[in-house]
Order: C-alpha cells, then structure tokens, then sequence
C-alpha cells in the first residue's frame, strides 16, 4: 500500500471501528473509560514535573512538557481504553447511519463520567503521596498556576482553545488507527500531543485531573468548584466541536457524503 493510500484506509474502517467501540457493553465502556482518565492523568503528573523543572516559561520547556504529557494518550491507544475526546469521532458513525444518535449520546455520557472518575482518582492518590513537594515543591506551584490560568480564560478564549485541543488529539487517534504496530502508533500520537499541549490548549480530560491536582494543593480560594465545572462544561463543548469537524471532514473528503 503506497503512503498516499493510508489516509482513505483508515476513513474506510474508522465507521466500524466507532461502531464497535459505540455498541460495547455500559459496563466494559465504563471501566475502560475510568482507565483512560487515569492514563491521562498519568500524562498530567508528567506535564506538571516538566514545568516544575525551575526558571522561567521557555518553549523548549513546553515542549517538553507535551512530549511528557503525550505518555497519556499512548497507554490510552495501544491499551484501548475509552476516551471521551477521540469518541467525538462517534459522529462519523451516526452520521452514516451505522450507530443511532441516541446511542452515540449515551456512549459519550458513561465515557466522560468515567474518564472524570480515573481523572480525579488518580488526582487525588498524587496529591495524597506527596506529589505536590516534588522538584522541590515546584510540582505544586506548576498545578496551582497551570489551573488558575484554566479558570480564569473567558469563554470565547477557552472555547476557541478547546476546539484546536480536539482538533490535534483527534488527529493523532486517527493516525494512529492506521499504524500497524506499538511504535507506529507512538510516532503518531506524539506529534499533535506535544504540539496542544506546548500552547496551552484546553483538553477536557486532561483538565479533569489538572484542575483537581491544582484545587487540592492552592493555598487560597483562587481555584473554586464553581470555575472548574465551567471549566470543563466549555471544554466538552469545544472538544465536541474540534473532533467531529476531523471526523467529518476526513469521512467526507475521503468517503464522499452518505
């Protein structure tokens, strides 16, 4: 197969794949997706030591803390845990008839609670082992600065930011489908990792387990429930967005429409 075959490749079986994935048992989908939140969330504590390293914001610092964060979305994808983000995609499938509307919603419901539950778990079990006091103390003071500039964006900042996030995310989940090996799907995914995260974009999932790591350990009120849950609720929005425009746009210019 030449390389130029490989994107229509992936287009012909990603319908099927979302479909399979969309008709899974509420209780298998459930606990893959609490393992997806937490193997992001594993992505999160790499993130926060990279920026915990001292000195001032640099972009060879942020890069490198996207290339620490993208760890998460590899245990997701060679694993086959369920993440709320890649599942945008579902739409592809519903859109040619293959999985009803009213299941893809369902899917999306049990996978964002689940992702939420592993986000927070994991989170918490960081916060409770010290992990804050790492790279002396600049583990904390990277969550707490990183979370109170995630509350603080105003919506159209953070909508915008979190349609770009799922945009790349969606991108490396649909390279990745076409990789044919452990490596091949690791190439795949570091790439558009590295670069959201490098700019600061906003990743519901990721902002599931970074915002709670940030509240627990602030020393004030700066970071409230109230601002994480708006938070979160624009950042599911604008992830909807940015993954069923990858979706779409794939299934149509290399499917053609239904």
């Amino acid at each position: 197969m030449s390389d130029d075959a490989i994107g229509p490749d992936i287009a012909k079986k990603a319908p099927d794949a979302f479909e399979k994935k969309a008709e899974a048992p509420p209780m298998r989908m459930a606990l893959l997706a609490v393992l997806a939140g937490a193997f992001i969330a594993f992505g999160s504590i790499g993130y926060l030591v990279a920026q915990a390293g001292g000195g001032p914001a640099s972009g060879a610092t942020q890069l490198l803390s996207g290339l620490a964060f993208s760890v998460g979305l590899i245990l997701v994808s060679i694993t086959g845990a369920e993440l709320f983000t890649g599942n945008t995609m579902f739409v592809l499938a519903a859109e040619r008839g293959e999985v009803g509307i009213g299941r893809m919603l369902g899917a999306w419901t049990i996978v964002w609670i689940g992702n939420l539950v592993g986000s927070v778990l994991v989170a918490a079990l960081f916060v409770a082992a010290g992990g804050g006091a790492g790279v002396e103390d600049g583990v904390a003071a990277a969550a707490v600065e990183t979370a109170t500039t995630k509350v603080g964006k105003d919506m159209v900042a953070l909508l915008a930011s979190a349609v770009l996030a799922n945009m790349l995310v969606c991108l490396a989940v649909w390279m990745a489908m076409g990789a044919q090996s452990v490596a091949g799907k690791i190439v795949a995914i570091v790439g558009p990792i590295t670069v959201f995260v490098a700019a600061g974009l906003e990743h519901l999932i990721a902002n599931q387990s970074l915002l709670t790591i940030g509240w627990l350990l602030q020393d004030g009120g700066a970071i409230t429930i109230a601002g994480m849950w708006r938070n979160l609720a624009l950042a599911t929005a604008g992830n909807i967005v940015g993954g069923m425009g990858v979706a779409l746009a794939f299934g149509h210019a290399q499917l053609g429409g239904r």
